[in-house]
């Protein structure tokens, strides 16, 4: 015969908001909402960090293949701001560095590179950080990019 064990790990604000005389369910969110408000900031600076490294990634000459490393810390650091972009609520802006990592991890297993093969996801990453492309505008050019991909994967023998 089989027992089923359940256990309750118990968190602090569960212990908080449980206690008698502890915090109210009010102010329990009040308090997470501040806590959200300080990382904001944090995940701001660690977005507009990781973008700029991005960006200059498409200031090299975009008829040379970048080494697999150039790549790696490419994925590498729109992975970063990708992290740092989830707490911020921008879908496109996300969907868009998911693209770029997609499309560089694709490139990197291939020979294949056409010239600037990633500037598109680059310089659409940049427009919709900076505003310029609102993210109900971004649709059509995500889709595009998802074209992007599917060619990259064919030449990398994953398509």
């Amino acid at each position: 015969m089989t027992a089923v064990i359940i256990r309750r790990v118990e968190n602090r604000l569960q212990a908080m908001v449980r206690a008698r005389d502890g915090m109210r369910p009010r102010e329990a969110l009040a308090a997470a909402e501040a806590n959200l408000a300080s990382l904001e900031t944090i995940c701001r600076e660690e977005l507009a960090l990781r973008l700029d490294k991005v960006k200059a990634f498409i200031d090299r000459d975009p008829s040379r293949r970048p080494a697999s490393y150039e790549l790696d810390q490419l994925i590498h650091d729109a992975d970063a701001a990708l992290t740092a972009c989830g707490a911020l609520g921008v879908p496109a802006l996300g969907r868009a560095l998911v693209m770029l990592c997609a499309q560089a991890d694709a490139l990197r297993q291939s020979q294949y590179w056409p010239p600037g093969a990633l500037n598109p996801a680059v310089e659409l990453i940049v427009l919709l950080h900076s505003g310029r492309l609102p993210e109900s505008s971004a649709g059509l050019l995500l889709d595009e990019l998802e074209r992007c991909l599917a060619t990259y994967l064919n030449h990398s023998g994953h398509g």
